[in-house]
């Protein structure tokens, strides 16, 4: 055969195959159909909270409390020597009469003007440090800050980024395990879905084996099927994933209107979906290759 006319036979066999078995073809794609819904929804959800989750800032933090006595001059030459401590990546200050005003406002309390002249809180700086940055740095960085002259007192909190840390460690590892499930998942059902195929078409192979088929020409076929099956699986994830997040942004569209606040999931980019098909396709190829290569190799002992 000829290069055209062996990948016409065997896309002729893609859909004779599919019309002999079209029960297992049909369960074999519900069932990874369904699998992948779970992943895209998921990533969905995700892809939604990704904006707000990394606008929360997360880089650690050092207030330290000048004196009420220090000058622009004095200030300026505490904010240079504290922009000379290593992982620092940025300084702001804060004036007394800010920091007093959004004291009252956090606090619920009323400022007049005997307030403002009673101010006890002396100028701010913040202190933004690398968020990779460990706790123990963090309190050497926050000791060494402390020994400046003009500084009063610093105030630090590093225990939020080991819980953080923890947190973000067991959701990695939640989600490897997800991933790893799933995946096995969908390779179970592609391949008891070829396995079935293979052996309703056994004589199939057997012969093509009598006459000399090379193993790429046998498994052509079914890997194109495999290649077809998991690709209109994830056509179908993503269709019945958009509708479920549109049911569900109904529900939510209501909850943010007691609230007074719009809360709704995002679709994915196009770029994702598109890149989504084309790998799930590929796996069902590949994995729908192993599996008949190995019916081809058991042929091949018994011969």
């Amino acid at each position: 055969m000829s290069f055209t006319s062996s990948r016409a036979w065997a896309l002729q066999q893609v859909f004779r195959g599919i019309k002999n078995a079209k029960g297992v073809f049909f369960l074999a794609l519900m069932l990874a159909s369904l699998s992948l819904t779970i992943p895209v929804f998921v990533a969905s959800v995700l892809y939604s909270l990704s904006e707000p989750i990394r606008a929360i800032p997360v880089a650690p933090e050092i207030t330290v409390f000048t004196y009420q006595d220090l000058n622009k001059a004095q200030m300026d030459n505490l904010r240079e020597r504290i922009g000379r401590h290593e992982h620092v990546m940025k300084i702001t200050t804060i004036p007394k009469d800010e920091a007093f005003k959004s004291l009252n406002e956090n606090l619920g309390i009323k400022q007049t003007s005997q307030d403002k002249a009673a101010n006890p809180l002396p100028d701010l700086i913040i202190v933004t440090l690398d968020a990779q940055m460990p706790a123990a740095d963090i309190e050497r960085t926050a000791k060494n800050i402390e020994k400046l002259k003009g500084v009063s007192l610093v105030a630090y909190d590093s225990t939020w980024l080991t819980k953080l840390d923890a947190i973000s460690h067991t959701i990695s590892n939640l989600g490897w395990i997800f991933v790893v499930i799933t995946l096995s998942l969908i390779v179970c059902v592609i391949a008891a879905s070829v396995r079935l195929a293979a052996d309703t078409q056994k004589t199939e192979l057997n012969m093509l084996y009598l006459f000399g088929a090379t193993p790429s020409f046998s498994i052509r076929p079914y890997a194109w099927r495999g290649f077809l099956t998991m690709g209109l699986a994830a056509v179908i994830a993503i269709a019945l994933s958009s509708f479920a997040t549109g049911y569900l942004n109904e529900a939510l569209l209501a909850v943010g209107e007691q609230y007074g606040t719009q809360i709704a999931i995002s679709p994915l980019p196009w770029q994702f979906n598109a890149g989504f098909i084309v790998f799930c396709a590929l796996l069902g190829g590949l994995i729908a290759s192993i599996i008949t290569q190995r019916a081809i190799a058991k042929i091949e002992r018994f011969d």
